[in-house]
């Protein structure tokens, strides 16, 4: 505490004549100076008794400010003084402010940056159709880690490199010609609505791949699977590329509705048009469900540039769901399609 008084502006020293007077005087005669010197070192005595009173109160007011300070923060201030003295309390408050403030300003800036850009393409799934937590966790936690990344131009996005990371919670999935729980479970409705969005607005897609069987929360021949590879299988991920002559933003999120959102942002429009569609063209109980995916892309002057067969894709029939992992789901809102036959066996449980 000594230490830290004296770095609150070094208030007295008497080597250094803080509070002496060292203004010149007048040469006396020696006769007087043997008197003098007495008076002085008398009246020296009772100035240093008042000054120690006065260094005591003030001791005891700046331990009472302490004591106030550690009660009413937790022990904020004492672990402050710890550091070094006073100066450095302040600089410890600021350095927090300073660093709460520049997330809050990191995430304002990042949500509010579509404000000087122009949406590309949107598309959205229903998040809530599946009430199962831990899928619905898995959802949240991949839509987060995606949501406010930036691409530059000529950059790629890997769903696969951004959500392998992540500590996801275990739910159904399927796996093996077969459903089965695994961590991750639900990812695939994350990279099939981004994967439509990045289509909306018209960016190259450099790698999709389909699901092992039809899924109810998005058309069949629209979605995008990923998986990590396990036990060694092969990974397959999600890519597109932002081949536009600016940033990119990508945001994605669950709205307040339930619906699971993707959304492209660009810093100015392509004008390109994007529709898509998909219709089943074949059925075989030995062969599986053929679907052929067509895509449409018009400039902004309505010439087309593209018009065709994107490619098919054949789905086996989904397989029973094991007792054990069953749990209650409902028809999906928006899925753009109607599943007459129950094939994504959305009912089932």
């Amino acid at each position: 505490m000594k230490e830290t008084y004296r770095k609150g502006g070094e208030p007295y020293d008497a080597q250094e004549g803080g509070v002496l007077d060292t203004r010149r005087r007048p040469r006396r005669d020696a006769g007087a100076k043997s008197g003098e010197r007495f008076a002085a070192r008398r009246h020296g005595r009772r100035r240093n008794r008042g000054f120690g009173a006065i260094v005591l109160i003030a001791f005891a007011l700046l331990a009472t400010a302490i004591a106030t300070g550690y009660l009413a923060n937790g022990g904020e201030v004492l672990r402050a003084l710890r550091l070094d003295g006073p100066a450095e309390i302040g600089e410890t408050e600021n350095a927090v402010a300073s660093q709460e403030a520049a997330e809050e300003g990191a995430a304002a800036g990042a949500e509010g940056a579509e404000e000087s850009m122009v949406l590309l393409g949107e598309s959205f799934t229903d998040y809530a159709w599946d009430p199962d937590e831990a899928r619905q966790a898995n959802l949240r936690m991949a839509a987060e880690a995606i949501d406010n990344t930036r691409l530059a131009p000529g950059e790629e996005f890997s769903a696969i490199e951004v959500l392998a990371p992540l500590d996801y919670e275990t739910a159904k999935v399927f796996a093996d010609g077969g459903v089965s729980a695994a961590a991750g479970g639900g990812l695939c409705q994350v990279s099939s609505t981004l994967y439509m969005a990045a289509n909306y607005a018209g960016l190259e897609i450099t790698e999709r791949n389909q699901h092992y069987a039809e899924v109810p929360y998005i058309k069949p021949g629209l979605d995008a699977t990923v998986w990590f590879g396990f036990d060694g299988t092969s990974p397959l991920d999600m890519k597109f590329r932002n081949d536009t002559d600016g940033d990119v933003l990508v945001r994605q999120f669950v709205n307040e509705d339930g619906f699971m959102v993707a959304q492209i942002w660009g810093e100015k429009p392509t004008g390109k048009t994007v529709s898509m569609n998909s219709e089943k063209v074949a059925e075989d109980l030995g062969k599986g469900i053929k679907w052929a995916t067509y895509k449409k892309v018009k400039d902004e002057d309505g010439k087309v540039l593209e018009d065709g067969l994107l490619f098919e894709s054949v789905y086996s029939y989904n397989p029973p769901v094991p007792p054990e992992i069953k749990h209650g789901t409902s028809e999906p809102r928006g899925a753009g399609w109607v599943d007459a036959t129950n094939t994504s066996g959305w009912s089932n449980g």
